[in-house]
């Protein structure tokens, strides 16, 4: 028997290039958090000094809500960022996502890396981050 899914029934988050920055604040009332691993050899050794932006773009103009650096393990601890309420993930007939953001990753020695993180209020997610070291030549 094959297995299906009912896709109208998960929780998708609205696109955030396509509501103004005050629409999106009305829509995301509270805070949620993020924290960032930076890592490199399968998540064996952490990278200190990874600059992290996490920023969104909106009809009216970019904005950035963090910037900062891993410490020296890798890692970036609790970044506020204003998020749904997660119960309104769970209603069943309409639910909705969490708040979207981009996260750039950047590291003289390594690759620049981008990643979407969704966020939903009073949880934290987890971002890994991989980081592959530059090619030389």
């Amino acid at each position: 028997m094959e297995n299906t899914i009912n896709r109208t029934a998960e929780a998708v988050p609205s696109d955030p290039s396509k509501l103004s920055y005050a629409t999106f604040l009305e829509q995301n009332p509270d805070i949620g958090y993020l924290k960032v691993q930076a890592s490199r050899a399968r998540q064996a050794i952490p990278v200190s000094g990874v600059q992290i932006l996490v920023l969104q773009g909106f009809l009216d103009h970019r904005v950035l809500f963090f910037e900062g650096k891993t410490d020296a393990n890798g890692i970036i601890e609790s970044i506020p960022l204003p998020a749904p309420p997660v119960s309104e993930s769970f209603d069943a007939q309409s639910p909705q996502g969490g708040a979207l953001y981009q996260l750039y990753a950047f590291h003289p020695d390594f690759e620049p890396r981008e990643y979407g993180v969704e966020i939903y209020a009073d949880t934290t997610a987890i971002q890994p981050l991989e980081l592959r070291l530059k090619k030389e030549g």
